[in-house]
């Protein structure tokens, strides 16, 4: 398989051009985690791939995390993630163990391993059992049991407290983000073997950003090669031929029969499509480095997820990079290209910067850099 039709399949199956998921919730539910470090971008990362005519707003989804209908916590690697509130209880307590060994030197150092942190999440717990609670609230109630509330110290107790399943994200408050009690807000659930929910992960990984390679899934969700090998073996055998290999680059892929055969039936997207991408989109982070597919020719740098502003990308390829700048009513949409764009290409970018104009419910200002000679 060459890399455009790659690109062509891994965007059809993303649900940034034909499979759409009916809401932000739903696409949640589709990837089984959505990397959210960065609040507000990783919402539009949500809603661009909801249909145009049903897709949410700003608000909308920040209502819909409010409900409880989308969570956001740390997990896997760890970092911030959205996951179903279904899944949270399984996706935390398949990777908990691990995120602790990893943690255990801060855990350390910061006064919170041990009997210091078990107290520590008592008062965490108390404290959430009144309703939702903000940061400041938390650290509040820390402090006054002498427990770490500032600093490092104050995150590893809430990075703690999530991975303990005794907080995960609340409702806002105005602007500020809350915990809550996870039992509140995560439904009960049988426990399920290690084996097993590691083979629903890996499942779901190639369904939903498909055609993978095994240091894809590895680098995306933390597990070692050896984890990821085993369960993709067990996909295959349990798949019934619904998931098959395809060699990339001389490395095997494993991919979803169906959504390929969809993505390839599909029309050919007109050339010229823009996508503003928030850097930490799944399109980006689902794969490992150094992400060739999405390489414009003869650029050879890498694409890193730490690059200082969003992805640009036109045709599922990076061409530059955005960022939007909220202030009050008002926002800013800074683009920095790295070549010239065609007429077709500026319509789209057009286009695109209306969807964030829309999707932000404020006026939007286009400021564009000059592109370097």
């Amino acid at each position: 398989m060459q890399l455009a039709e790659l690109r062509r399949i891994r965007l059809h199956v993303q649900g940034l051009r034909g499979v759409r998921a009916a809401s932000a919730a739903g696409v949640v539910r589709d990837f089984a985690a959505v990397q959210s470090q960065e609040f507000v971008p990783a919402q539009w990362g949500l809603a661009m791939r909801v249909p145009a005519e049903r897709r949410p707003d700003l608000a909308a989804v920040t209502a819909a995390l409010d409900r409880g209908e989308i969570l956001r916590t740390h997990v896997l690697r760890p970092t911030w993630h959205f996951v179903d509130p279904a899944d949270a209880r399984w996706l935390m307590e398949l990777s908990a163990e691990r995120v602790h060994r990893a943690n255990a030197t801060y855990y350390r150092r910061t006064g919170v391993d041990g009997e210091a942190g078990a107290r520590a999440l008592d008062v965490v717990t108390a404290a959430l059992e009144g309703g939702h609670r903000t940061r400041a609230e938390l650290a509040a109630a820390l402090d006054a049991a002498g427990h770490p509330s500032t600093g490092l110290g104050f995150t590893y107790v809430l990075m703690l407290a999530e991975l303990e399943r005794v907080a995960i994200s609340g409702a806002n408050v105005g602007r500020q983000r809350t915990y809550a009690a996870f039992d509140e807000r995560v439904p009960p659930s049988a426990p399920k073997l290690r084996a097993a929910s590691l083979v629903e992960l890996a499942a779901r990984f190639i369904r939903s950003r498909g055609p993978v390679s095994d240091r894809d899934f590895a680098a995306w969700s933390g597990f070692t090669l050896g984890d990821t090998r085993l369960a993709f073996s067990a996909v295959v055998d349990e798949g019934g031929g619904r998931v098959e290999t395809v060699e990339v680059d001389g490395a095997a892929h494993w991919h979803d029969v169906e959504r390929t055969s969809a993505a390839l039936d599909a029309p050919v997207p007109p050339s010229g499509t823009v996508d503003l991408l928030q850097a930490y989109d799944e399109y980006i982070m689902g794969y490992a480095a150094p992400r060739s597919f999405l390489q414009p020719p003869g650029r050879g740098n890498p694409v890193h997820p730490e690059f200082p502003l969003h992805a640009l990308m036109i045709d599922g390829v990076m061409v530059g990079r955005w960022a939007p700048v909220i202030s009050g009513r008002k926002a800013v949409v800074r683009l920095v290209p790295w070549r010239a764009f065609t007429a077709r290409e500026e319509r789209g970018l057009a286009a695109s910067v209306a969807e964030v104009e829309r999707f932000l419910g404020a006026p939007v200002t286009v400021e564009r850099e000059p592109v370097a000679d």
